[in-house]
């Protein structure tokens, strides 16, 4: 009877599918998974893209967004999670939820120990690997397989491969003494960047531009703190804007008014609804970043009407219809 009511407690081995993950790793799952712990924002926000009914729980609270996200995730409990600068999931809020599985990115400190500790609950951890944007159309089609979203995974995997396609086609035609000069301000000041092998800022190599910050080498944060001396010295001919309070000020301030992008009125504010278009969180609206900076560094080469696209990806990848207004407003993000 004893071994009875604890084989009770344990999932039954007819209820269980075997799943390759993105590091090739086997893992157990549930055959039908009804909710989801994804460990930091990407995974999150890959899983919210393939079905947002699936998330358990959030990183952090959605604020400012609720127009165009699930009405179901607005309203979710946040568990943290691990998305640098020490940041860690609630536990005792995690086992409470008591997810089929835990979706993890294998660049995350997501280790042996943590893995054990969920072993405890029967919680199996699977990895999907979207440090960059080429990842992604293999992370949606790994996260169908194992969320059992198949036909909806592809649908996103598809798309994600012909806009990586249609940009690295048109882009591999530029000759290095054209590319575009970019600076990424980050920071209310505007003098924190990434350098050029930084994966917070890899939408200016993907869509063709010339980061002007190599850099010497950085964290996997970034954020490299830099002069207005060293900015002036650079010469960029677009400005790409992380905060709206810095956006405000740059055209009055003394320095940066000698930049030929800030002469020349090309500086760009990111937009950030419903998630960060361009960074911070990195997550799968770069896809529909990456054709916005490629239509604003070449608008010859790159004819998209940009108000279409936008629309177009909220219903392929938000699963919301927006109007024309809407995506203005979404576009003119500094207005």
């Amino acid at each position: 009877m004893i071994i009875y009511a604890m084989s009770a407690c344990l999932p039954m081995i007819a209820a269980a599918k075997e799943v390759k993950d993105m590091t090739g790793r086997v893992v157990t799952t549930p055959d039908t998974i009804r909710s989801v712990y994804a460990a930091s924002p990407p995974e999150t926000m890959l899983v919210y893209a393939i079905d947002p009914t699936l998330l358990a729980g959030l990183n952090f609270p959605l604020r400012g967004c609720d127009k165009y996200i699930d009405a179901h995730t607005v309203n979710l409990p946040v568990i943290g999670g691990y998305f640098g600068q020490g940041k860690t999931p609630n536990l005792e809020k995690l086992v409470a939820l008591n997810p089929d599985i835990v979706i993890g990115r294998e660049s995350n400190p997501i280790n042996r120990k943590f893995e054990l500790f969920l072993k405890k609950f029967n919680i199996p951890v699977a990895s999907v690997i979207v440090d960059e944007l080429d990842q992604y159309p293999e992370a949606f089609e790994v996260a169908g397989k194992i969320l059992n979203r198949k036909s909806r995974a592809k649908v996103l995997a598809d798309y994600t491969r012909n806009c990586l396609s249609q940009v690295h086609q048109e882009t591999a035609t530029i000759p290095a003494h054209e590319k575009v000069k970019v600076y990424y301000a980050e920071g209310n000041d505007g003098l924190y960047t990434e350098n050029s092998t930084s994966i917070h800022a890899e939408l200016i190599n993907l869509a063709g531009g010339a980061n002007v910050h190599k850099g010497e080498g950085s964290t996997r944060y970034g954020r490299e703190k830099v002069t207005i001396e060293k900015v002036i010295s650079y010469t960029p001919e677009v400005i790409f804007v992380e905060q709206p309070l810095f956006y405000k000020k740059i055209f009055t301030s003394a320095g940066w008014k000698s930049i030929p992008a800030v002469q020349n009125n090309q500086v760009y504010l990111i937009p950030k609804k419903p998630f960060n278009w361009f960074d911070r969180p990195p997550s799968f609206m770069r896809i529909l970043g990456l054709k916005w900076v490629a239509s604003t560094l070449y608008p010859d080469r790159f004819d998209w009407d940009m108000q279409e696209e936008t629309r177009e990806f909220f219903r392929v990848f938000l699963q919301k219809e927006i109007s024309p207004k809407d995506a203005r407003q979404l576009l003119s993000a500094a207005e």
